[in-house]
């Protein structure tokens, strides 16, 4: 069962009618909000009581009519479509105590069970049992070369099992597959500062746009902005053959940007004052197999303070937090 919270819009001893999702069904729930607050981890929270307006064996004779059901059959089980949170981190350095401390806790939040690190900067070794102790036990990675690059993939094989196909410096692509769920595509990008090399990432995912019949997800850091309304600077820079090209890449392969909520921007120079530049790089497209499948799909960029300006992104097939 799966409700929201709306005790801290409601007075004292107030009630409320409220639908929530039962398994596949809609119920009517009433909700009583006490005069009291309890704490949950610190946090302070009306208390409230929940009861149906109807009994539960009513109910369910009233959707087996609806689906023209006998009363003695069996409901029919439909699969948990609970969402499926993916985390890109663009951590600037994977192996110190910071990014430890902060991962703990961004899965005690958010629970991805897929997690995609660039720039790390280290060796996948050097983490592979931290990562492990946490219940990401199966990785499909591309080292850096010295202290440059790397992307790492790791996830939960309880809950989904993956396959690569495409695995550079540039980008880890690869099938998702999980029990009830339609099998999806996702493209971990970490693009090049080399226009050159830039366009060598879209000339692979132009490969697989030919073929691609399932949905496909292709986000991280793409190293260019859609226009200029993207970028944020003090000083003259002719961004438009830049836009432009970034934007022919996108509409040949029939992609489509699928927004986000957070910070607008999400990478600066670091500069102070009139120096300073701030631009969207990090983003999240889609194919049009994709939107249809998972329509309510939603980035959040969360803000640059997690171990040393390095950038967050979190992307869930159920919609917003």
């Amino acid at each position: 069962m799966r409700h929201n919270s709306v005790g801290s819009y409601l007075e004292p001893e107030s009630g409320a009618i409220y639908q929530v999702g039962i398994e596949w069904w809609i119920e009517e729930i009433k909700l009583t909000i006490e005069p009291r607050w309890v704490s949950i981890r610190g946090r302070p929270l009306q208390a409230t009581q929940m009861e149906a307006l109807r009994p539960s064996e009513l109910s369910k004779k009233i959707v087996r009519n609806f689906i023209g059901l006998a009363n003695i059959d069996p409901l029919p089980h439909f699969p948990n479509r609970s969402s499926m949170n993916v985390m890109l981190w663009n951590c600037r350095g994977a192996s110190n105590n910071i990014l430890r401390r902060n991962f703990r806790e961004l899965i005690r939040v958010h629970h991805p069970i897929v997690v995609a690190f660039f720039e790390t900067k280290v060796l996948f070794s050097s983490m592979g049992l931290f990562f492990n102790h946490l219940g990401f036990t199966t990785s499909t990675i591309v080292d850096p070369v010295g202290r440059v690059g790397g992307i790492w993939l790791i996830w939960d094989p309880t809950q989904v099992s993956i396959s690569a196909h495409i695995a550079n410096s540039q980008v880890i692509q690869a099938t998702m597959k999980r029990e009830d769920y339609e099998e999806w595509v996702l493209a971990a990008v970490y693009a090049s500062s080399s226009i050159g090399m830039r366009q060598n990432l879209w000339n692979d995912l132009e490969n697989s746009a030919n073929s691609m019949v399932d949905p496909w997800l292709i986000v991280g850091g793409f190293n260019d902005v859609m226009g200029q309304n993207q970028r944020r600077s003090f000083t003259q820079n002719n961004q438009s053959n830049r836009c432009k090209r970034f934007l022919e890449n996108i509409n040949r392969y029939g992609l489509m940007d699928l927004g986000c909520t957070g910070p607008k921007f999400t990478w600066s120079n670091n500069r102070q004052g009139l120096a300073n530049t701030m631009e969207r790089l990090d983003r999240a497209l889609c194919n049009a197999e994709w939107r249809t499948t998972f329509p309510e799909g939603a980035v959040r960029n969360l803000p640059r303070t997690y171990s040393d300006h390095s950038h967050l992104m979190i992307y869930t097939e159920g919609g917003f937090w």
